[in-house]
């Protein structure tokens, strides 16, 4: 079985900090992680360096070495780390859903 955890984060960004948010998940778990595209409501205008939302995912697999717990408090004191050095508040999630090839038959 395999988890996907997906981090979203919300407000006032550079453009350099997608890459950079992603460099430091992927130091911190040892996973690879992927930007997931945004959909933008019809008639919202994002213009770079704005108000954007980052989307990054990673696949947890049963065999791998760092545990889905792990993964998930690490990625959770990066992304509290990213919060605390912003004078603006940042929205951000940490989720995780099944993973893909996972169903409800391979507990």
């Amino acid at each position: 079985m395999a988890t996907k955890i997906v981090v979203s984060v919300k407000g006032l960004i550079g453009l350099d900090d997608p890459a950079r948010m992603r460099g430091e998940l992927e130091a911190e778990t040892g996973l690879l992680w992927r930007p997931q595209e945004v959909a933008i409501a019809d008639g919202e205008d994002v213009l770079s360096g704005g108000i954007v939302e980052i989307i990054l995912v990673a696949v947890v697999s049963k065999t791998a070495e760092l545990t889905v717990t792990a993964a998930v408090d690490a990625v959770k004191q990066v992304v509290e780390r990213w919060r605390g050095e912003r004078l603006d508040g940042l929205d951000t999630s940490v989720d995780t859903e099944p993973g893909p090839g996972s169903t409800d038959q391979d507990d």
